[in-house]
């Protein structure tokens, strides 16, 4: 086995869970892999023998209890890790999940999907299809509300109202912070930006309910060899607001380089007509679907520059915050195009983050 970057610890821990995923094969090399913003940590690696050429080790942290998120919760801690009891719900009905070789405290070893997110395929492939079919995936997740299961930690937790306003605090305390650096505002020392983000909030309440990803961007799904669509990243879904997940997918990170206004209204129309006819939540009304979608994005993207700034600000991780300029311009441009301009223009006067 070759040396990887990873603690002896961590090598232990794979050589162990491929030596009973299996038996009859050995690790000719082991390659850390970018990691995303969780405490989670990933590698390759790289089998000889009577295995797969390749899977992925899911590095899980020590020191969180194993059914633990690192985001907000609506919950208590379930008994089984999420991720497992998701991907059986999700595999069970015909989602493109990676199969699960090996799991145990520490390690979960993962098909090996590839190297090419949606973010990249979009870029130098027919844009149109994949994301189509990403949202047509999407939708097909999104209608199995109608066939919820109990023991299945999404249907545990739902993204409900008090959880909507504990990631609206973040938004003031982090994500209006005078910087990168902080220091960290007290959300209800300004009662007017507090009272315009409750109203936001209590618009993404009222959305239909779906089963959400919680996590559905381009760079959270990957495109296999075969050309495939395939979903990853799982683990935190719930119940909750219907078009979160969409505004996720078409307004992430700097997704305008291959989601353009045109190709979004499209999509946000097929998301319509795939979720009625997976039996999901109607829209009926195009109207409707395009100003709860254009909360959504507002929504999201303030609830992502929040995190983002949080994670700089309290741990330390800045790589992400490259990213806050441009989910900024979509929060202002989502607010004007749902006509909140009152939202707009307070945001701006918070933070030159959000000027226009």
């Amino acid at each position: 086995m070759s040396a990887s970057a990873l603690a002896p610890r961590d090598d232990e821990a794979l050589a162990r869970a491929a030596r009973e995923a299996f038996p009859r094969a050995t690790i000719a090399a082991i390659e850390p892999l970018a990691g995303d913003a969780s405490a989670r940590r990933y590698a390759r690696l790289r089998l000889r023998g009577e295995a797969p050429a390749s899977v992925i080790a899911m590095l899980l942290p020590r020191d969180v209890a194993p059914g633990a998120s690192e985001e907000i919760g609506a919950g208590g801690v379930p008994t089984e890790l999420p991720f497992l009891a998701v991907q059986r719900y999700l595999a069970q009905h015909a989602v493109p999940v990676p199969e699960i070789h090996h799991h145990d405290d520490l390690v979960l070893l993962l098909e090996d999907l590839g190297d090419v997110p949606l973010a990249d395929a979009a870029l130098t492939g027919d844009r149109a299809r994949l994301l189509g079919e990403a949202v047509d995936l999407l939708a097909s997740i999104a209608a199995l509300v109608r066939a919820p299961d109990p023991k299945c930690a999404a249907f545990q937790q739902r993204y409900d109202r008090a959880l909507i306003g504990r990631e609206l605090d973040v938004v003031l305390s982090h994500g209006l912070a005078p910087s990168d650096e902080g220091p960290v505002r007290t959300p209800l020392d300004d009662p007017a930006a507090h009272s315009a983000l409750a109203a936001l909030g209590d618009r993404i309440a009222a959305q239909p309910i779906v089963l959400m990803h919680r996590d559905y961007h381009a760079w959270n799904l990957q495109v296999d060899p075969a050309g495939r669509v395939r979903v990853i990243d799982f683990q935190d879904a719930l119940l909750g607001p219907a078009l979160y997940d969409l505004a996720s997918l078409c307004t992430d990170r700097d997704s305008d380089r291959f989601v353009d206004p045109e190709l979004e209204a499209s999509l946000v129309a097929r998301y319509g007509e795939a979720l009625a006819r997976n039996g999901g939540p109607a829209y009926a009304d195009a109207a409707r679907l395009r100003s709860e979608y254009f909360d959504a994005v507002a929504y999201r993207t303030l609830r992502v520059i929040g995190r983002f700034r949080f994670l700089a600000i309290e741990k330390g991780k800045t790589a992400y915050l490259r990213f806050l300029p441009g989910m900024a311009r979509q929060t202002r441009r989502a607010l004007l195009a749902r006509g909140d301009r009152t939202l707009a223009d307070l945001l701006a006067e918070r933070s030159a983050l959000f000027a226009p």
